[in-house]
């Protein structure tokens, strides 16, 4: 009798921990991160460092029932962050981490961050996707799969990494090149990024990376498809002060922030033409890059390729070979495109978000024998915007 006593008061208590930790978990589902809903979820703790600051760590939360299936099939979670064997350039802050939980999002010095979690299962999916994509295609056209390391991954200061308790990007890109097939030419861009660490690669006031930074992801995608890349040093660089992006608005205006700059390297080519097409059908010219000074303060990310619009042509006359190529992407691909404008005759740019045709039809339609995909590696745990890419691919 006794014993039955303690069986039921064992069982009431881990049906009370389990309510309270879905109920927390439910909670916190209702935030939005920059790309959607954000599957794994943070909470606060407080620590004090080797130097003797206070810091507010951010630290996985308690998963929901749905979450815990989401990921069942959920490799061993990789390590967290830590500065890596190789010898890259190190980066070190005396600062203080400022953690803004609703977003998942951290300040650190003057510049603003998004935390990062590997989900196995989304990976997988992410994967899955491409996979299939290959497999439907004609052998013939190849297929290049760019994975976009954030800032969080490349250049937050060695000597605070370990307060995160953030993935490591570096393994997390090794686990989904693993996934794919192999008919894919899977671009690394991981180590290509931390040997330019140092530069201004990425924004601080904005989630996107910079045009410095997308060049070098340029110069590791004409490696390996073989071909010469343009030297840094051919582009002609405009600058426009005063850009504070979407971290600006996340972390509520901190005013540790330092305003961004824009330092726009544009396209060798002098006969570039482009026109999109709207989400209501409209059909409209526009430069490849315009001018950023035209634009108001938060929006000048919006000069490239005229941001977010389901689907774009570019034209080089200057190219007059039949070259063509696809490009699948969100807007990290936006400041990335302009540098393919010297290579191709014809750019195809379909968002995926936006785009409502299929993309093996339209390969085969446009006889292109090229498919970019790129997106940034926070797209790659999010549900959503993979089932809107493989909606797209298939």
């Amino acid at each position: 009798m006794r014993r039955k006593v303690i069986y039921l008061a064992m069982g009431v208590g881990i049906i009370a921990v389990i309510g309270t930790m879905r109920g927390y978990g439910n909670s916190l589902a209702k935030q939005k991160g920059y790309l959607g809903s954000e599957i794994i979820f943070y909470r606060e703790s407080v620590s004090a460092d080797s130097e003797g600051h206070t810091e507010t760590i951010m630290q996985p939360a308690a998963k929901t029932k749905e979450e815990t299936d989401d990921l069942s099939d959920a490799a061993t979670p990789l390590p967290t962050n830590e500065p890596e064997k190789k010898e890259y350039e190190k980066i070190k802050s005396d600062g203080t981490i400022k953690v803004y939980s609703d977003t998942a999002t951290i300040v650190l010095d003057d510049a603003a961050y998004e935390l990062y979690s590997y989900v196995n299962n989304a990976a997988s999916r992410y994967a899955n996707a491409v996979n299939k994509l290959t497999k439907t295609l004609d052998s013939s056209v190849k297929v290049y799969d760019l994975v976009v390391p954030t800032s969080v991954g490349i250049v937050f200061p060695d000597n605070k990494v370990k307060k995160l308790n953030s993935s490591s990007q570096k393994e997390a890109l090794e686990n989904i090149e693993h996934k794919l097939s192999g008919r894919e030419i899977f671009v690394p861009l991981y180590d290509k990024l931390m040997r330019h660490r140092t530069e201004y690669i990425y924004f601080r006031t904005d989630h996107h990376w910079t045009s410095l930074g997308a060049y070098y992801a340029y110069e590791a995608f004409c490696e390996a498809k073989n071909i010469t890349s343009n030297q840094l040093s051919a582009y002609t660089v405009k600058k426009s002060e005063n850009f504070i992006g979407t971290f600006y608005q996340e972390t509520k205006q901190d005013k540790n922030l330092r305003a961004d700059t824009l330092e726009t390297l544009y396209p060798l080519g002098e006969k570039i033409s482009m026109e999109y097409t709207t989400t209501d059908g409209r059909v409209i010219s526009a430069p490849i890059i315009a001018d950023a000074d035209r634009f108001r303060t938060g929006t000048k990310y919006n000069i490239y390729i005229a941001g977010d619009n389901p689907y774009t042509v570019i034209k080089n006359e200057e190219i007059t070979d039949g070259s063509s190529c696809v490009v699948v992407k969100e807007s990290y691909g936006n400041v990335f495109v302009p540098f393919l404008a010297d290579h191709y005759q014809t750019i195809y740019v379909i968002d995926y978000r936006y785009w409502e045709g299929k993309l093996v039809d339209f390969v085969k339609k446009n006889k292109t024998r090229e498919v970019i995909l790129i997106n940034n590696i926070s797209m790659t745990r999010n549900s959503y915007l993979i089932g809107k890419l493989m909606t797209c691919l298939n």
